[in-house]
């Protein structure tokens, strides 16, 4: 500025001083207007802060970064509406500007001599100069500094600074819980809940997440705990079908003073799944469900010490479900997990303990309220010793891994105890029918069976009171088996009994095993046979009555076969077919009989050899006379015509070929059977030999009584 403008500025006091008090006015209304505005934000974001943070409870990061935003506003407005307007220069022309426009009737005159003042203007008269500054001058001592600003606005802004600030302290005072807990929770960063009416602790979570089996239903459970009457609902969140859906948590149990439980059943949790549970002003938020894969049977290992009885000695039954071990036996299991673990238990039900509870007896365990092996470093196996089987027993195994997840069904194992079972006594008689001679003996055959061994078997006979024990000297102890063969049966003779014509006979086998256990040796017995003792005669009048049915059995064979040859030469054609079908039929049919029949004589033979009535010539007779032709014919002559009625029907042998097979076959079986008549006379004749010797003894009988009687009247007459 040149020293003529300053002069000439200098020379108007009044308008110095309007300037400089409009200047320390701006000044002012900055500090007062930027004040207001800074305060009004941060209550603004302290609040919007607060909402947020009660609200959401968001992780240190989130809460980090709002609260940087808020302090880069904040700074942002310290810097641009008060420092930067501060340092901001207030011409003396813009000022002339700013109080013209509040005072329009002043015109241009200020800001014309403010013009004039800063700037020399050599081509304008000093005169002019004078005057319009010394007007501008007069027109100052009019103007009041604080007209030129808007006084409304700026208490306006002033007052809702104010109240800003006057609510925030206010809720310092009343509420300074809450104001300390924002305080640490956004300044100082610090993970402290919010204090709440409402308080939600959900079960099982560790720093917000629960571990799980996967697959397995999850039980969630919350406990609100409020500060006045107990919380009416909760409410679980959870993802759903492309949202999250909301179900209301059930109550668990009355409520207990200001506490109430809640819970909810998630089915099948199958993946991690985040969960958020609201009740009244409380929200538990970041849960999550981690799945895992629970802890299973990765191997099973099984080792039975058999008792003394059987000889001792170990055993590895196969791992099943269910494991057969013979009874009494020690039994040593060992289970291991496909991972490690923290606890486990094996625990043993017995069958025939009817006092036992629901629990067991617990065989094994180790765990947190159990004793672990030095070190407590985790395991994955466990084992347990049984006490001697003596029933069914139902092992439980339930393992838990280091996360605390247990296996989703407890692992169920049966130990079958295998009885000792009675010995298997399955024998018959051989050659003996439902009679017997006082003389005869009586040959078992079959086998006798123990699953273990066999300690000693015999038979008894029985005759009323009187009773014959004939052991089976085979078995000398161990044995599982004995054979008993037509070459090597046990017999029993009768001629201990002192039988009698008439007398019953009851005939049983028995065995006992070698068992040691509680309740000594088993004995089982076969079945009780009941024979009638008869005389011999009687025997082989009941014998050749057999004899006589099959021999007529027989001659029905014969007719049969003979009856179809007569169709085969009456037939010719497609009825030559039939005919030799049926031919095989009947020929089949001989076949089976004269297997039958050949087998029933040699019965009758062994019947009387058995019952000691067996000559040479009976078992001539009956054998080599009837018994083996018989067999004989059926497995040659018969035998061959259906496979030579099938090659008629087929064309390749002729029917007279059939035919005179067919001839030949029953020219045989009329030779045997013209034996058996033969044979029947014999028998006849010698039936009327044993009626003469039978009047004969009657007859001497008879004599002798006589002779008494008489000797004992001669004396008498004495």
């Amino acid at each position: 500025m040149s020293t003529a403008s300053l002069t000439t500025a200098a020379s108007s006091p009044p308008l110095r001083r309007l300037l400089a008090g409009i200047r320390r006015r701006a000044r002012g209304w900055i500090w007062v207007e930027s004040v207001a505005i800074i305060l009004l934000a941060a209550a603004g974001l302290a609040a919007l802060t607060l909402a947020l943070d009660w609200l959401l409870e968001p992780p240190v990061w989130a809460r980090g970064l709002a609260m940087a935003a808020a302090a880069g506003l904040l700074i942002w407005l310290v810097a641009t509406r008060l420092i930067g307007r501060l340092a901001a220069p207030l011409p003396d022309r813009s000022l002339a500007l700013a109080i013209e426009r509040r005072h329009p009737s002043l015109g241009d005159t200020l800001s014309t001599a403010v013009g004039l003042a800063a700037e020399p203007h050599d081509g304008l008269d000093p005169d002019l100069i004078r005057r319009t500054v010394a007007a501008a001058g007069a027109l100052a001592d009019g103007v009041r500094p604080g007209d030129v600003f808007r006084r409304g606005r700026l208490a306006a802004i002033a007052i809702a600074g104010a109240m800003a600030a006057a609510a925030v302290g206010g809720f310092v005072a009343t509420q300074p819980l809450m104001a300390e807990t924002w305080a640490r929770r956004m300044m100082l960063l610090q993970d402290l809940p919010w204090p709440r009416r409402v308080q939600l602790e959900a079960a099982g979570f560790v720093n917000g997440v629960r571990k799980v089996a996967r697959g397995s239903d999850v039980d969630v459970v919350v406990r609100a705990r409020t500060t006045g009457p107990a919380a009416e609902s909760v409410f679980l969140r959870s993802p759903g079908d492309g949202s999250w859906q909301s179900v209301r948590m059930g109550t668990r149990g009355s409520a207990d003073g200001t506490s109430q439980v809640f819970g909810h059943v998630l089915e099948r949790v199958m993946a991690d799944t985040p969960l958020e549970i609201r009740g009244g002003d409380a929200r538990l938020r970041g849960l999550m469900l981690q799945t895992v894969e629970p802890p299973a049977i990765a191997a099973l290992s099984l080792r039975s010490t058999l008792p003394a009885y059987l000889g001792g000695g170990e055993r590895q039954p196969p791992a099943m479900r269910v494991v057969p071990v013979p009874r009494g036996s020690l039994v040593e299991v060992a289970f291991t997990a496909t991972k490690p673990l923290s606890a486990a238990t094996i625990t043993a039900r017995f069958a025939d303990d009817a006092a036992a509870d629901e629990t067991g007896l617990v065989l094994a365990a180790f765990g947190p309220t159990h004793d672990l092996p030095a070190g407590n470093e985790p395991r994955d196996t466990i084992m347990a010793t049984l006490p001697p089987l003596e029933s069914d027993t139902a092992l439980t195994v339930t393992f838990t891994d280091q996360d605390g997840i247990a296996n989703r069904e407890p692992v169920t194992l049966l130990l079958s105890a295998v009885p000792d079972e009675p010995p298997q006594v399955a024998v018959r008689m051989a050659g003996i029918s439902t009679a017997v001679t006082p003389q005869g003996q009586i040959p078992v055959i079959g086998s006798i069976a123990d699953d273990h061994g066999l300690a000693a078997a015999w038979a008894v006979a029985v005759r009323g009171e009187d009773s014959l024990v004939v052991p089976l000297d085979r078995i000398a102890g161990g044995e599982p088996l004995v054979e008993l063969s037509d070459d090597t049966p046990l017999s029993v003779p009768l001629a201990g009994l002192a039988l009698a014509a008439g007398d019953r006979l009851e005939l049983t086998v028995s065995a006992r095993d070698m068992c040691g256990l509680a309740g000594g040796p088993n004995e089982a017995s076969g079945d009780t046979w009941t024979l009638e003792v008869v005389s011999p005669e009687a025997l082989q009048a009941m014998l050749e009555a057999r004899e006589i049915l099959l021999r007529r059995r027989y001659e029905a064979a014969i007719e049969d076969l003979a009856q179809t040859r007569r169709g085969l030469d009456d037939a010719s054609g497609l009825e030559a077919s039939t005919a030799a079908s049926r031919l095989a039929e009947a020929a089949a049919r001989g076949a089976g009989e004269s297997g039958e029949i050949a087998t029933a004589f040699r019965e009758i033979r062994a019947e009387l050899a058995h019952n000691g009535l067996l000559t040479p010539e009976v078992e001539n007779r009956l054998v080599a006379h009837v018994a083996d032709p018989v067999a004989a014919i059926g497995r040659n002559e018969l035998a061959e015509l259906p496979a030579a009625a099938r090659g008629v029907i087929a064309g390749e042998v002729s029917a007279a070929d059939l035919a005179s097979g067919t001839d030949r076959a029953l020219k045989h079986m009329r030779e045997v059977l013209d034996r058996m008549l033969e044979l029947e006379s014999y028998n006849e004749v010698i039936e009327k030999l044993r009626g003469v010797i039978e009047i004969q003894e009657q007859i001497r009988a008879e004599t002798l009584e006589r002779q008494r009687r008489r000797a004992r009247e001669a004396l008498e007459g004495l």
